[in-house]
């Protein structure tokens, strides 16, 4: 794939780190948001960004958005949601918005292509939300030393629970984990 080249980021975020769909209803001055939530709230970056830019920009930085690589989509839809993730993350960078980008990944197929255009030695973001089965386990540890082995990051940002394979499987490797919609909400 062609996806524009993203700038290194070296950013990691600081508790608390709210969902996205708070975006509006907090002051966000100073907070850290992520979008790994519905889809709702993150394609409003997506369809409406000047809108929400005025927010973004009071916010201390962002996980930035993760439109879904599920295993059982078609290839094109892969794709279309990969390059959906790189045109929200190279907006915000063009806005000078503090972002971490999301790398979203499925089948063993999109290894091939997921990961373009993300940085190299760079902070990166994945989220565990949607491991519930032995399969998306396999392709998770898949994906992750894919994803290592291409990017070569400075640092993870585990959405959800963290695996504690990952950070005694590269031990050079900032792990930072980070709760996601449910733990969110759990420990307000």
């Amino acid at each position: 794939m062609n996806f524009a080249q993203l700038s290194p980021v070296n950013y990691l975020p600081e508790a608390p780190v709210y969902p996205i769909n708070y975006l509006k209803s907090t002051a966000s001055k100073g907070i850290w948001y992520h979008c790994f939530t519905s889809a709702r709230y993150f394609h409003r970056l997506y369809n409406c960004f000047e809108e929400y830019l005025p927010y973004i920009k009071q916010a201390k930085g962002i996980i930035s958005a993760d439109f879904n690589l599920y295993r059982d989509y078609p290839e094109a839809f892969l794709i279309e949601n990969c390059r959906a993730n790189r045109l929200v993350d190279y907006a915000l960078q063009q806005a000078n918005i503090p972002m971490i980008p999301t790398a979203g990944f499925a089948g063993e197929a999109t290894w091939e292509w997921c990961f373009d255009g993300l940085p190299k030695n760079s902070t990166v973001a994945v989220t565990t939300n949607t491991l519930h089965d032995k399969e998306a386990h396999r392709l998770f540890i898949g994906g992750i030393n894919a994803m290592v082995e291409k990017l070569q990051p400075t640092a993870i940002v585990v959405c959800g629970k963290c695996p504690e394979w990952i950070a005694k499987k590269f031990p050079n490797i900032n792990v930072v984990q980070i709760p996601n919609d449910s733990e969110w909400r759990h420990r307000r």
